[in-house]
């Protein structure tokens, strides 16, 4: 029976896959707050080794910050959670020559920044792609592929940075306006109103969580070292996902019709591409196929929060 670390585990993605992995038959060991700490060199003693325990085979390092980067000045966070957690991590590893088979981390599309135009259409984003964050939170996630794979390659351990596109399913937690699009559309639905940044004709990638969690499980299966774009490899724009989401509740209780508006027309938002489309043929060409759609997801987040 492998053995998972699984960091962020209770989190959206990391929950999903902990029941992934669970349902393969695997034993799981889940690091997250707000008991042990990934910033924490302890932390990562007390979860990669231990007397009771068995050896960890697998580590899917999901764990990392990303509230609020438009308005998060603390930047030193970023470091600590997205790129010291990784230090620590192969500290440990090495202090303790554990016999990790290979190690997994959640990267971002958003390495890639605003990505690269011909005649001002949006080219796809490929991982052989020069990186050009935009953000901190980009920024971060680029100096993490860096010292994984560093590390990786100087203690012989695969290892597979997987850079998600724009994750959406049941799950999510809705914290305020500028949250994850779907909690954030459904909330302004059930007022009768979904207002969306810019002209809402921004394209992006949405994927399924249940694309993404075995998209992550495939890499494991992998045995090289790699970078990969995980996503649906479908264009959609942002307006596309607010009009389905206001036809999902358009016949029901709240409102016998969903209003639609744009703020800040033509305005771009700070550290946020305008476009970003995702190319995934690589891990398609390894294997992994997209078996869901971001409207699928819609319509399980809806469903499981009982609307």
């Amino acid at each position: 029976m492998p053995t998972a670390l699984v960091t962020g585990g209770l989190g959206f993605i990391g929950s999903h896959l902990v029941k992934k992995l669970e349902s393969e038959n695997w034993y799981v060991r889940m690091f997250d707050r707000p008991i042990f700490d990934v910033t924490q060199k302890e932390g990562w003693k007390v979860f990669l080794y231990g007397h009771c325990h068995p050896d960890i085979d697998y580590v899917f390092h999901l764990a990392g910050h990303l509230d609020n980067y438009e308005k998060q000045t603390e930047y030193s966070k970023y470091i600590d959670i997205n790129v010291k957690s990784v230090a620590l991590m192969f500290e440990v590893i090495a202090e303790k020559q554990l016999p990790i088979k290979k190690i997994i981390v959640a990267s971002s599309q958003s390495v890639y920044g605003e990505g690269f135009y011909e005649l001002d259409v949006p080219k796809e984003e490929k991982e052989d792609d020069p990186l050009t964050p935009i953000s901190m939170y980009g920024a971060s996630k680029a100096a993490m592929e860096d010292i994984l794979t560093t590390l990786g390659a100087l203690h012989h351990i695969p290892v597979a940075a997987l850079r998600y596109s724009i994750v959406l399913g049941a799950g999510q937690q809705y914290k305020d306006m500028d949250s994850r699009i779907l909690p954030c559309f459904v909330e302004m639905a059930k007022m009768g109103e979904i207002i969306t940044h810019e002209d809402g004709k921004q394209l992006r990638d949405f994927v399924n969580v249940h694309d993404v969690v075995d998209a992550t499980f495939f890499a494991a299966t992998l045995p090289n070292s790699d970078i990969l774009n995980v996503g649906s490899g479908v264009a959609t724009s942002v307006l596309e996902v607010a009009e389905y989401i206001a036809q999902k509740f358009g016949a029901s209780e709240y409102s016998k019709y969903i209003n639609i508006k744009v703020t800040h027309s033509g305005e771009k938002r700070i550290n946020t591409a305008r476009n970003q489309i995702m190319n995934i043929d690589k891990i398609r060409n390894l294997g992994w196929q997209p078996r869901f759609t971001w409207k699928d997801a819609v319509d399980e987040y809806i469903k499981n929060e009982g609307l």
